[in-house]
């Protein structure tokens, strides 16, 4: 599995590089402006999402979907005030973890609409937004598995999703602890998911909230659990953006200050945590992180 799943990547990255190379345009031309200058004269925002990261970014109804895409539904209301485009355009393109990256830099996304959970070595690839949500990085397991720490996982084989930052986190605990882990890797949560699921694998290792999603839409919720063991403290997740664009930086800093503390964010964190998604009406019951609420209380003073 691990070898399909490098293939896998290998040709995701091997497309991104011919696409690139085909639009002159895209990788040479446009990205020499400002992407609100671009965005401007183009009438056209073109935004990241995943398929596969509930209840962030997902796809309903052939549609983009989720918390991380209405909070950009606000980002681009506000790009329309801001350059008085009423007709602009949005493009969707879909994106991977790890091609995320390759879009931003090569300026074919202008934001990534997914949690982007930070770190110092991603922030010298891409920009970040100012976070709207906080989550530790845990394991799931089935129950029947008897996996309840980190500790009872050695020697085992774990999944992780390729080009997450639960990569490096992982190796770093596997080799601080000395728990022989076989890691591998996956380019789908979906897919690794189901692996867990079918107990072909004992653990998938991610943030505790996307966890909590895959599992409150499995057929038989009751017979996982996800660790109370967690591999990091709350990490913040933020938007993509590209670096060395210090104006758009700025724009999307006031624009996520505006929307973290606006009275209607609490209802839309409610609405995506806390009641019933349609179409199933799953529930994650995921109250809202100290680290958020003091972020939304005054985002004025924080820094990554």
């Amino acid at each position: 599995m691990l070898r399909n799943a490098l293939v896998s990547k290998i040709s995701c990255v091997a497309f991104l590089l011919m696409f690139l190379a085909s639009t002159p345009c895209l990788a040479h031309g446009t990205h020499s402006k400002k992407t609100l200058e671009k965005i401007a004269e183009t009438k056209t925002i073109t935004l990241g999402y995943q398929d596969d990261a509930f209840p962030f970014s997902y796809v309903e109804a052939q549609q983009p979907a989720g918390y991380s895409i209405d909070i950009c539904k606000k980002v681009v209301d506000a790009i329309k005030t801001k350059l008085k485009v009423k007709d602009l355009k949005v493009r969707w393109i879909k994106s991977s973890t790890a091609s995320q990256f390759v879009l931003i830099k090569n300026h074919v996304a202008d934001m990534m609409c997914i949690p982007a959970f930070y770190s110092d070595l991603r922030h010298q690839k891409a920009e970040f937004s100012l976070p709207y949500f906080f989550s530790s990085t845990r394991f799931i397991t089935r129950k029947n598995n008897n996996i309840d720490t980190i500790e009872d996982l050695a020697g085992h084989s774990v999944l992780v999703k390729s080009g997450t930052l639960y990569v490096e986190q992982v190796h770093n605990i596997n080799k601080k602890d000395d728990l022989n882990l076989n890691i591998e890797l996956d380019n789908n949560n979906k897919s690794a998911f189901e692996e867990v699921q079918a107990g072909e694998l004992p653990a998938l290792i991610s943030s505790a909230a996307i966890l909590r999603g895959m599992a409150v839409l499995s057929p038989k919720p009751d017979e996982l659990e996800i660790s109370k063991d967690a591999l990091s403290p709350p990490i913040p997740a933020g938007f993509l953006l590209p670096l060395e664009d210090s104006e758009f930086k700025s724009f999307l800093d006031v624009t996520m200050q505006a929307i973290l503390t606006s009275k209607d964010f609490v209802a839309l964190y409610q609405r995506w945590f806390q009641s019933p998604i349609p179409p199933k009406a799953v529930n994650l019951n995921l109250p809202m992180s100290a680290s958020l609420k003091a972020l939304i209380t005054s985002t004025s003073n924080y820094a990554y």
